[in-house]
């Protein structure tokens, strides 16, 4: 199309001269004609005429022959093409809900990302530019949030502008509450939306199939409350059929339908019921009635959903709109926009279900908001819409108001507005009126005004002979906006979910991962030490307990442990003395007890300031040790695994040192000579014997001292007194034995028994302390305590160090599950990259497939 064709409306339709100087030559005296079969979808010369007669009739008859031919396959040509147009449509729409699908099922998985800050059309919806230059420079206009994050810098300023995909959600009358109601909503409820979005565009593409499928079409005329949109539609029928008043009075949809294709000829009206489905067969699914009762069913809007007015026109087809003869008309005048909201939403959502849309508009009024909302609306599909406006004649300055109308429409619809010769037309109040006052008559011939006449012209040409613009182009134009839309969203979202994809891979590299790291390394170091301090202060306790038990057992027995009191009572010094030795050893182990509880109280302490040192003051704050508490089991069943049984023998056991102190030999004595007799015996000479000069030279000075040399002389002095005695033997002869034996042996006797019973006191003590060594030792008893005390240390050690470890693992986890998070947040944005990559070239195949239907260069219908 030129530019000064688009200046003047749509391309005009070839004419039938036009069409015959296509296929005929004009200075061909006998042009090449061709005939279309439809049948076998080919063409054929027309060789011969089908007249007989003489050459000039003949020729002339061939000519017209050939003229009738080019014009029936041009419409065949049209048809054909037609009908491949809406085959490819039906293909697009079948695509395009795939993509829907597709699209849902993502949204599912993974929330879609939809810019919550869109602007949606309240700046077009402004009265005047200086209107919206005021909100612009109250920067109200425009949100900022999120953009940075959505754009990059070369698309700075630009905001994603979504015709069809819209998610609006209200909240009152304010457009700032309601962008701000999105802006608060999260991730899960947007996607929600856009999921019931998707669903309703599914259902929509769904009743566009079925509307491109349709032989016939729908005009729907509304506009606003008093407009004069019954009365238009009075004017296009020519006669006074609907219900005309200065009053809103059309408050059902009425939908005016050609009695003779669908109703056998009969003047009537279907009432349907709201919530039934109208079956024209089911005669159960309306209300039947006259015609002239329409003017009180039009207000009956809380009982029926629609009216279906079957009426007849006698007029002729070229002066009829409903019986054209070609196409299949049907005219819906709905309610009046702004008379209430139940209404208004009715009359928004009757626009998928029409073809072409005659917006009536009060020239006193201009635009509602209601209207322009609604011309936006359907500007989302419909390139062109019929702009009527009325009463124009009331209007002083006409220029002025044409300006205003079409600076709105310019924002409102811009191909309409490029084409407002065809589509914007100013109309006076008379040309709606009847030309004979309200009389019913079909057959009115009267002069019309002159500007209704061309509005009625251009209807009827947009619907007749341009049939693929007004019945295919308006699917078309829904589909390449929808695909827009899609083409934004994904373009948006490829762009969100890389960036996205790149922010947690910096977030994971640089910071989650590093902690993560790095708080695993310091609880392990810190475990191992942790453990280590423990293990070494339990083995101590163990080794220092061990020895102080093993200690006690082999020191006890060397002297009377409880007063000895006389023979008399005897029995009861064993049992005490007995006694007291086993407490002794208890109380041994309870002396390695109390300094495990110490040591124990330290380590906790050093424990907890390691807590803290590393986990904050709150460590165990709450928590306090109590070293009373331990220990408080029995301790061993020691005594009864123990001999008690007291026997005699028990309170004998001879010793050369205790009878030599007994003899009067100072104790300290007989312990320093005892004590280097056992040095200097054989085995202890041989394994002292130094192996080199260096260890001769160590040993030498404490062997030498001047106590051995004292008490080595002593012993020399005593060996002499030995060899004195010894000598004296031999004055000694048998007689002198005899005499003398008796009474040694009975001084020895007698010396022996009161050596055995002075001993009595310590020869049990002694004898005692064997036995019990001996039974201790078997049982293992210093190991089997030193052991108990350590390991109730090390499990109460095990507690704060366990709490440590806890509070790190906490932290571990904690960390762990943040970084496992960004790992699939990672994984679920390197996903939707790819779906969104992917998605958009199947929409740019989708688009280009969609821009090569080719709906300009074919005008007539079927």
């Amino acid at each position: 199309m030129s530019e000064e064709e688009s200046k003047k409306g749509l391309s005009k339709a070839p004419t039938v001269d036009d069409d015959a100087a296509t296929i005929v030559g004009a200075n061909d005296s006998n042009p090449a004609s061709l005939v279309y079969i439809p049948e076998d979808h080919s063409f054929a010369h027309e060789s011969t005429t089908l007249i007989d007669g003489q050459a000039g009739s003949s020729s002339k008859m061939g000519s017209l022959g050939a003229r009738r031919s080019a014009i029936e396959m041009d419409s065949s040509l049209q048809k054909i093409k037609y009908n491949e147009n809406k085959v490819s449509l039906d293909r697009a729409i079948n695509q395009t809900i795939e993509l829907l699908y597709e699209l849902t099922e993502e949204n599912k998985e993974r929330p879609v990302f939809y810019p919550a800050n869109t602007e949606d059309d309240g700046d077009v919806m402004l009265n005047s530019k200086k209107a919206h230059l005021a909100l612009v420079r109250k920067n109200v206009s425009v949100k900022q949030l999120g953009k940075a994050k959505m754009l990059d810098d070369d698309d700075e300023g630009k905001i994603p502008d979504f015709r069809v995909l819209r998610l609006n959600v209200k909240m009152g009358h304010q457009k700032n509450n309601s962008e701000s109601l999105m802006a608060a909503l999260d991730k899960q409820a947007i996607a929600k939306l856009l999921e019931q979005q998707l669903q309703s565009q599914v259902k929509y593409l769904l009743n566009l199939k079925d509307r491109v499928d349709d032989t016939s079409s729908k005009v729907f005329v509304t506009g606003d409350l008093n407009a004069g949109k019954s009365t238009f539609c009075n004017a296009l029928l020519r006669r006074k059929l609907l219900p005309e008043d200065q009053q809103p009075c059309t408050s059902v949809f009425c939908e005016v339908i050609d009695a003779k294709r669908e109703n056998r000829g009969i003047e009537e009206v279907h009432a349907i019921p709201i919530g039934v489905e109208y079956d024209i067969r089911d005669e159960s699914s309306y209300d039947i009635h006259p015609v002239k009762e329409l003017e009180d069913l039009v207000y009956e809007c809380d009982r029926y959903s629609i009216l279906k007015v079957y009426v007849l026109d006698q007029r002729a087809a070229h002066e009829s709109l409903l019986s054209n003869g070609v196409v299949d008309v049907k005219l819906i005048d709905a309610p009046g926009l702004n008379m209430d909201s139940y209404q208004t939403t009715q009359v928004f959502s009757r626009q998928e279900e029409i073809d072409l849309v005659v917006f009536v508009v009060n020239s006193e009024n201009h635009f509602t908001l209601s209207a322009k909302e609604f011309i936006a609306a359907a500007a989302a599909e419909k390139r062109y819409v019929f702009i009527v406006v009325n009463k124009f004649d009331n209007i002083k300055d006409k220029n002025k108001c044409m300006a205003k109308i079409l600076d709105q429409v310019k924002g409102l619809s811009p191909d309409t507005h490029k084409n407002a010769k065809e589509f914007v037309h100013f109309v006076s109040s008379s040309g709606f009126e009847d030309p004979d006052g309200g009389d019913d008559d079909n057959n009115n011939n009267n002069d019309d005004d002159p500007d209704f006449d061309h509005l009625e012209a251009s209807l009827r040409k947009f619907l007749l002979d341009k049939r693929s613009i007004s019945k295919l182009l308006p699917a078309k134009s829904y589909l390449k906006n929808l695909l827009n839309d899609l083409k934004v969203l994904s373009e948006l979202n490829e762009k969100v979910y890389e960036q996205e994809k790149q922010d947690n891979l910096a977030q994971l590299n640089n910071q989650i991962a590093p902690q993560y790291d790095e708080i695993l390394m310091k609880s392990v170091k810190i475990n191992d030490s942790i453990n280590s301090a423990i293990e070494n202060k339990c083995t101590d306790i163990y080794n220092r307990s061990k020895q102080e038990i093993q200690t006690t057992i082999e020191e006890f027995g060397d002297k009377q442990v409880v007063p000895y009191l006389g023979l008399q009572y005897l029995y009861e010094y064993a049992v005490r003395t007995q006694r007291a030795m086993i407490e002794t050893v208890l109380s041994s182990v309870q002396y390695c007890e109390d300094n495990a509880k110490i040591s124990t109280s330290e380590m906790v302490e050093e424990v907890t300031k390691i807590g803290q040192k590393n986990l904050g003051d709150e460590f165990l704050s709450n928590k306090v040790f109590k070293s009373d508490l331990m220990f408080t089991r029995k301790r061993d069943t020691f005594a009864k695994k123990l001999d008690d049984s007291i026997e005699v023998s028990d309170f004998f056991d001879p010793n050369f040192d205790s009878f030599v102190v007994w003899l009067g030999i100072p104790s300290e004595i007989v312990s320093n000579v005892s004590n280097q007799v056992s040095y200097f015996n054989p085995v202890g000479l041989l394994t002292s014997i130094p192996t080199s000069a260096l260890s001769l030279k160590n040993q030498i000075p404490s062997q030498l001292t001047l106590h051995t040399v004292y008490s080595s002389t002593k012993l020399l002095t005593i060996g002499a007194v030995a060899r004195k005695l010894y000598s004296l033997t031999t004055f000694v002869n048998t007689n002198t034995i005899k005499r003398l034996g008796v009474p040694i042996i009975l001084g020895a006797t007698g010396l022996a028994v009161c050596y055995l019973v002075y001993d009595i006191p310590n020869a049990f003590p002694r004898k005692q302390a064997r036995k019990l060594r001996k039974q201790m030792l078997q049982l293992d008893y210093p190991h089997l305590n030193a052991y108990r005390i350590s390991q109730e240390c090390r499990q109460v050690l095990s507690y704060p160090a366990r709490q440590v470890m806890t509070n790190f693992q906490t932290s571990i986890d904690k960390r762990s599950v943040e970084k496992e998070r960004i790992e699939k947040n990672i994984a679920d944005a390197d996903l939707s990259y790819g779906y969104f990559r992917d998605l958009l070239k199947k929409i740019q195949h989708q688009q280009k497939y969609v821009d090569d239907i080719d709906l300009e260069s074919i005008n007539l219908v079927e």
